[in-house]
Formats: structure tokens, sequence, C-alpha cells
């Protein structure tokens, strides 16, 4: 089984729905089970907490900040007919909402939540999950999402990687405008000086004939990419 695919075609809200469902999986087991079986397990070994002063309000409000920036994501990829999984990877290039400031808003999201959470806890074990989370995504998990987005995208996602920044946004810059309404496949198209984002009619064939290629190890068929 592959584990990038780009998502079959379905209506907005459902893609929306289920970026929201494996959200809230992922935030139920990473922010609320995993905490409670460490702090359980320091409890049984006689550790005590580790509150910090403060700590428990700039906890609380990093946990709503990230949330909220990790459902204003959501709505982001949804529109890029896909979800945040490899295997349900977006058919479109995001760019637009949160990813106009970094690559990759979600983990970013995640590894703040983390951190939220291991300030209101105190658990002395949970405070290393967010700084190894983040390592391990980015060690991990980035460079087979960036060579799946490069085959997918190709000159597009190089522009784009070329222009936002990984993990925190360039201070002074401002972010790049999302597309106007209307531009249902946006793309990025380079022009002499800048990079600008467009829509790329094209984008829409390659996607069959990236599928197809998956599909078939002979190559493609002229039905599918004729």
């Amino acid at each position: 089984m592959r584990l990038y695919r780009v998502a079959r075609p379905a209506p907005h809200r459902r893609h929306l729905a289920r970026t929201l469902g494996w959200m809230l999986l992922v935030w139920s087991l990473a922010l609320v089970a995993l905490p409670a079986v460490l702090r359980g397990v320091e409890v049984l070994l006689g550790v005590p907490r580790v509150l910090l002063p403060g700590g428990t309000a700039a906890g609380a409000v990093l946990l709503v900040a990230a949330s909220a920036f990790g459902v204003r994501c959501a709505f982001a990829m949804a529109r890029g007919e896909g979800t945040p999984v490899p295997f349900e990877a977006a058919a479109r290039l995001v760019v637009t909402g949160p990813y106009r400031l970094v690559r990759n808003p979600m983990a970013l999201s995640g590894t703040t939540q983390a951190l939220g959470v291991a300030l209101l806890v105190g658990s002395p074990l949970y405070y290393g999950v967010p700084f190894a989370g983040g390592l391990l995504w980015h060690v991990l998990v980035r460079p087979s999402e960036e060579r799946f987005l490069e085959s997918l995208f190709g000159e597009e996602h190089h522009a784009y990687r070329a222009a936002v920044p990984l993990w925190l946004p360039r201070p002074g810059r401002r972010p790049r405008p999302a597309p106007p309404a209307g531009w249902t496949t946006p793309g990025v198209r380079r022009a002499p000086g800048r990079t600008t984002i467009a829509a790329g009619r094209h984008h829409a064939a390659r996607v069959r004939r990236w599928r197809c290629r998956r599909a078939s190890r002979a190559g493609c068929c002229r039905r599918c990419c004729g």
C-alpha cells in the first residue's frame, strides 16, 4: 500500500468533515490520552508535577490559539480537495490561508498545542513531547512529504518552497495574497522578476496523468493522458 495518495474527488463539505475528523482523533490521542498516561506513570513513580510560574495561563492561551489556527488550516486544506493525512492528500497545491505564512502550519499548530498542554499539566515527561514530535516530523515525515508534492506539482511546489518558509513566518514580510474568487485551481507561475499565484488550466490534466502513472507501471494510457 502506498503511503501518499491523492484524495478521491468529493464535495468540499466531505473533505472538510474528514479533515476535522482526523484532527479530532489526533488531538484526542496526543493532547488528552498521552498526557494522561504519562502523568499516571509519573504518579506511580512518585514524580511530582513541574508547574512554571504563569505556565497555566500561558498554556491555556497557547492551546486555544493553536487549536483555532489548526481549524483554520483545516478549512484551507479542504479547499485543496484533500485532507492532511498522506493517503488522502490534497489534489491541489494549498497556498491560501495559513499556508501563505508557513509551508506546514498544521505541524506548527500541533507542536504549539502540545507545548500548551505541557504547561497546563506540568508533566515532566510530556514537556519533551512537543520538541520530540516536532523533531521527528521534521526529520522523518517532511522529506517524504515534500518529495511527493514535488512529484505531483513540479515547478509550482518548487516556487512555493522558495517563497514561503517552513516553520516560522519571515519578519517584516507581508503574506502573499490569496487567489481571486473564481480561481478553482491555484498554482504558481513564474513571471519576470517575481513569482505570482495563478490559475493553471493544465493542472487537472497533470493530476490525471500522475494518477495514471501510479496506477500502471507500464505508463499512461491515451485515454487518461492524451
